[in-house]
């Protein structure tokens, strides 16, 4: 003879669920903040390679003229233009302004977020990094340090 099951309708009671979404919010609102830094910091690494970049451009101009070029603004603000050092950023798609100050056998780089800080959205302060002749990176004014 076939036997005769009695179907239980077993699932999750109201208290159980609303506990599960309770400790998923707690989770989440603890995790956003550290993912805003760390989005925050890869955005500083544009910064960061094409100061390095200008660098490398900067001591191979130095190699052939015996001096370092000047960088007039280029990026987010000003465009991008063709000038003497070679560097134009292609496409021209940037959250930094670049320049470069030269003085006699010296130069700094200078990478700045703007009056618009789209690198820790919500802060006042603008994100400044440089770069020298001696290869140094410096953060000038680091807005995921003051920021968060």
């Amino acid at each position: 003879m076939g036997m005769v099951f009695k179907r239980r309708n077993r699932g999750f009671s109201l208290i159980e669920l609303m506990v599960v979404i309770a400790i998923i919010g707690l989770l989440s609102s603890l995790a956003i903040p550290k993912f805003r830094i760390f989005q925050a910091k890869a955005r500083q690494s544009e910064a960061k390679s094409n100061l390095s970049y200008i660098y490398a451009l900067e001591e191979s101009y130095f190699g052939d003229q015996d001096k370092y070029a000047a960088l007039d603004n280029q990026g987010k603000d000003y465009g991008c233009t063709a000038n003497e050092l070679g560097f134009v950023l292609t496409p021209c798609k940037a959250r930094y302004n670049y320049s470069v100050t030269v003085s006699d056998a010296t130069f700094v780089a200078t990478a700045t977020s703007g009056q618009k800080n789209e690198i820790m959205p919500g802060c006042e302060k603008e994100d400044v990094w440089t770069i020298n002749e001696q290869k140094q990176l410096i953060a000038v004014s680091d807005s995921v340090t003051l920021c968060h």
